[in-house]
């Protein structure tokens, strides 16, 4: 996949957690945190001249697939989830300027 779209990230994760159940607000938050803080120590150990850009990216990918298939299992549609963060941040942004 090179470009997918989110319908296609869904599908993927889906088939991928076919045989579990979806998460509820409490593990999706856990889970979020677990992964924001591989990435933290990551950042940490980039810092610190040891960075592993491979781990950064399979970190970020992991959020970016995850967060697709948990706004699902919450009942949220993942497409109105990015347009609602697009909107958000486009307002901080004009707010600080």
């Amino acid at each position: 996949m090179n470009d997918p779209r989110l319908s296609e990230l869904l599908t993927l994760a889906q088939q991928i957690w076919a045989d579990r159940p979806p998460m509820d607000l409490p593990h999706v938050a856990v889970a979020a945190c677990t992964v924001t803080g591989d990435i933290a120590r990551i950042s940490r150990d980039e810092i610190e001249g040891h960075g592993d850009r491979a781990a950064l990216s399979r970190e970020l990918g992991n959020l970016i697939l995850s967060d697709v298939r948990w706004a699902s299992d919450l009942g949220l549609e993942p497409g109105e989830c990015v347009r609602q963060a697009e909107a958000a941040q486009r307002r901080y942004l004009e707010s600080r300027l």
